[in-house]
């Protein structure tokens, strides 16, 4: 017998078994009508970081709602997250589960804060990553707050430095906002230095040579739409953000790249998710090997799905006009999930 928890079919939760036979909310679209009143204390969930708040709280989005909480483990704002829902406080907690825990504890002092970063993004704890990113950490002074830029950087095989690590804080630490006046400030930048006959390129090299938060934001960009390490997924992590439209409060979507290997060709993939009053959650994936194309697109909500599937002749025709060879054009109805399951616990102690 299952309980009906707020319109969710789920296991009931049994006092004393551990985290790992407890219960999981994957992020399951909500039902119309139904939404999830509570979360389970000690409910395995996965998650996104929206926005940091005072205090050490985070805007999240977990199983359709948006909940605000406070986290004992290193996140990121736009970083895909798996955690225990601990709701037996004032607020809620996302902390690692026993096991987890347990593992950590064999850990020595100095890896146990650097193994939690990894651990909340499914990144494998072998012991290069703990080594590489434990002395970058050291040399830095090994303040909190620079273990997840470091976790991020780890993940995408980029120079682990204290300029990139500033950089990325920075970047992350930006509300819709203000990324959307930088947004708009880049534009203008470009537009003027395109319409003096200046190469695009150089434009480009123009702006990030500047000492100012144009610059800054170019280059925080920059480092997150790098792809990540062979055999990290991506949507795990933190990604880049672009404006989606015009409008005074545009919509912001995540961007994440990857490139990987099928036999000896090489393929690269475009991931994006954004999220709107009226649209919900749309994803999506393009994917090329530098002669063809294909695009899926997902929605979670059944009227954004109808209406994208309406639309999918005109978004066709205008991406034949790329010089690539379009393959396909899919819409699909229901949540983009990362694509590589599980935490990656694989270290040797």
């Amino acid at each position: 017998m299952t309980p009906n928890i707020g319109g969710i079919t789920g296991p009931q939760i049994r006092p004393g078994l551990p985290d790992s036979q407890q219960p999981r909310i994957d992020g399951a679209p909500q039902q119309p009508g139904k939404p999830l009143s509570s979360i389970p204390n000690g409910t395995v969930v996965n998650g996104t970081v929206l926005e940091a708040r005072d205090g050490g709280a985070y805007l999240v989005r977990v199983a359709g709602q948006t909940l605000t909480a406070q986290a004992n483990l290193p996140l990121l704002v736009g970083q895909h997250f798996r955690a225990v829902w601990d709701s037996s406080g004032d607020i809620p907690v996302l902390r690692l589960s026993d096991a987890e825990q347990a593992l950590l504890g064999k850990l020595s002092s100095g890896d146990k804060e650097v193994a939690s970063a990894l651990i909340t993004r499914g990144l494998s704890l072998d012991p290069k990553a703990l080594a590489s990113i434990r002395t970058a950490w050291a040399g830095m002074g090994q303040q909190p707050g620079q273990l997840a830029p470091l976790a991020e950087l780890w993940a995408r095989g980029l120079p682990m430095t204290a300029a990139n690590v500033q950089v990325l804080s920075w970047y992350l630490s930006l509300d819709e906002e203000r990324t959307s006046a930088l947004w708009k400030r880049t534009r203008e930048g470009l537009r003027e230095r395109l319409a003096r006959g200046d190469d695009p390129r150089r434009a480009l090299r123009s702006l990030l040579g500047r000492d100012d938060d144009i610059a800054s934001f170019l280059r925080g960009h920059g480092l997150l739409s790098s792809p990540s390490r062979e055999g990290v997924d991506p949507s795990l992590l933190a990604g880049a953000f672009l404006p989606a439209g015009d409008d005074e409060r545009p919509l912001h979507a995540r961007i994440a790249t990857s490139a990987f290997k099928r036999g000896e060709k090489s393929f690269w993939t475009v991931s994006f998710e954004m999220e709107g009053d009226r649209l919900g959650l749309v994803a999506g994936d393009a994917e090329t090997d530098g002669r063809s194309l294909s695009v899926v697109l997902k929605a979670e909500q059944e009227a954004s799905f109808e209406e994208l599937r309406r639309r999918r002749h005109s978004l066709r025709h205008e991406l034949e006009g790329i010089p690539l060879a379009l393959q396909n054009v899919a819409v699909t109805h229901g949540r983009r999930m990362p694509r590589v399951p599980g935490r990656g616990l694989d270290i040797t102690v």
